[in-house]
């Protein structure tokens, strides 16, 4: 064969791989998530997020001409087994860039993995406060802190008197023994006295036991004006059917999303959910974001919820990184990402679709805690369970439905 002809065929090859001599390599995303195990229901749903996004990004004709490829890490929502992911994705799969994790604890990990090796790394979902104490140099946080969407529950349940005449003076915290769950414990007491609130019960709970009773019926003899809770999918449908056995309805249950949000948490209770109410980062029928969500319905058969829509804005974030870096040098990333400032919408690409409209990290002290590379901006809203389907109700002002007072439960 004439070199002429084997260079037609090198080319034809080329072409049928989709590849061509000389380019680029992807830029390399490790996404780090629990895909199997008891959280996989949570992980695979944000996964959705991060994958469509890279779609989006890839289909437009990536960054800077550079296709993204997402390398998934299982982390089972294993504490053990978060180092071992983070250090492969780091060192065997050489990533550019991590996404992760849902559980804070596993997060924590993965970012002194990320510092280590001078790889960013945006959490999208993770909320424990302290988590952006530690003055990380590539760590930054796109989602509230817990202390932010603590607060935002005690304004719902100051603002929800105005809607329904009902003003809540008592409140019982309903917690498992996590670094999650003890911080919504510790938010609560801070924010308690200043909204005129006392907290007459504080229940604690061991994360995955097989049964609740005796926390519920704790629950039901402070008989609070309102319950706040926090609990993993497995926790809070537990506490639902444990809520229906004992025959305690809470007027007012508000939730810290997490189980509450999860894409099986309605289908695990159908029937007896109806008036919970829960933190949401996105929710269908907010006026953000409807184009995007109606493509990925499209894509995937669900609507987005505020995991997906979280994790889909961090990747986009990364991308306007990357870009202004010109390069995936993880220092030069990790400046861009300390200058970015996205008003509105990201260069080139869609709007912000989160309850808010500007992402920009930055240091800020709360508590007398130092707080590094926060998204300052972030914020939440509030959906409550009406007729099956969760409605925005929360803030007053955008919420497309009314609350309904008390929980039906039915």
């Amino acid at each position: 064969m004439s070199i002429k002809k084997l260079l037609v065929v090198m080319a034809c090859i080329a072409a049928l791989c989709g590849t061509a001599f000389g380019a680029e390599p992807p830029i390399r995303i490790g996404a780090m998530y629990a895909l199997t195990g008891a959280n996989a229901a949570i992980g695979t749903n944000i996964m959705r997020g991060v994958d469509f996004a890279v779609k989006m990004i890839n289909e437009a004709g990536g960054v800077n001409g550079r296709m993204i490829e997402v390398v998934r890490g299982d982390t089972e929502g294993d504490a053990a087994k978060a180092r071992s992911v983070a250090e492969k994705l780091v060192t065997q799969d050489h990533v550019d860039a991590l996404l992760g994790c849902h559980q804070s604890t596993l997060t924590n990990i993965a970012a002194q993995v990320g510092e280590a090796n001078e790889i960013p790394m945006i959490t999208a979902i993770s909320t424990v406060d302290n988590l952006s104490e530690n003055g990380y140099e590539y760590f930054f946080r796109m989602c509230p802190m817990n202390s932010v969407y603590v607060r935002g529950m005690f304004d719902y349940l100051r603002d929800q008197a105005r809607a329904t005449g009902h003003e809540v003076k008592t409140i019982a915290i309903f917690a498992d023994n996590s670094n999650i769950g003890q911080e919504i414990i510790r938010c609560a007491k801070i924010f308690a006295p200043d909204y005129g609130m006392e907290i007459v019960a504080t229940v604690e709970y061991q994360g995955g036991q097989p049964d609740l009773s005796s926390e519920v019926l704790t629950l039901k003899k402070a008989n609070a004006d309102a319950v706040i809770a926090e609990s993993y999918i497995n926790d809070a449908t537990l506490l639902m059917k444990t809520l229906q056995e004992q025959n305690y309805k809470p007027a007012i249950l508000v939730a810290k999303a997490n189980g509450y949000t999860d894409p099986t948490f309605l289908q695990n209770n159908q029937g007896i959910s109806n008036g919970v109410a829960s933190v949401v980062e996105w929710n269908p029928d907010l006026t953000k974001g409807q184009d995007i969500n109606a493509a990925f319905k499209k894509e995937y058969g669900i609507d987005m919820n505020g995991h997906s829509a979280e994790s889909f804005t961090a990747t986009w974030i990364l991308k306007t990184a990357f870009e202004a870096a010109g390069t995936t040098k993880g220092s030069a990333v990790k400046e861009a990402l300390e200058k970015l400032d996205i008003q509105g919408k990201f260069p080139n690409g869609p709007e912000i679709i989160l309850p808010y409209n500007r992402i920009k990290f930055e240091d800020h002290t709360f508590a007398g805690k130092q707080h590094y590379q926060n998204n300052v901006y972030a914020s939440i809203a509030i959906s409550q369970v009406q007729d099956g389907v969760y409605k925005t109700v929360w803030p007053l002002e955008y919420a497309g439905a009314k609350i309904q007072y008390p929980a039906q439960y039915k």
